[in-house]
């Protein structure tokens, strides 16, 4: 497996700390043109599902707390912060995870802009959790 990113790793740590949600992907966002692939890398993401013993509802309304909290402290710039249900059809079911995405609000800053201001909104949101 192989080691977790620094920049996201508080945001991890965090997650898993709250008890209600067992990690399992993340990335911190790669900004630099030269890091770019096939697959957009202009974000930061944690994706996770419910811990042992937990309900997908506690998870949902969960998520929905830290992002309201994420708001109102913080606002929508220069992070944009969004948290979904993810549907993935594998084999003959649908598996189901939980996505916390870190978007730069201006896609137009310079990559060091907008490593700087996730690096800030991870651990604003790890300090939420």
């Amino acid at each position: 497996m192989p080691p977790i990113e620094p920049a996201i790793l508080p945001l991890v740590d965090a997650l898993n700390a709250t008890g209600l949600v067992r990690t399992f992907s993340s990335c911190e966002g790669h900004f630099d043109p030269s890091e770019q692939t096939l697959v957009d890398r202009n974000h930061a993401y944690v994706r996770f599902v419910p811990a042992e013993g937990i309900t997908t509802e506690q998870v949902e309304a969960a998520l929905g707390r830290w992002l309201m909290a994420y708001k109102k402290k913080h606002g929508l710039m220069p992070v944009r912060v969004v948290g979904y249900k993810l549907f993935t059809p594998v084999d003959d079911e649908i598996d189901v995870t939980f996505v916390l995405e870190l978007h730069p609000f201006n896609r137009f800053d310079r990559p060091e802009t907008k490593r700087a201001d996730i690096d800030r909104a991870v651990l604003q949101l790890a300090r939420l959790t």
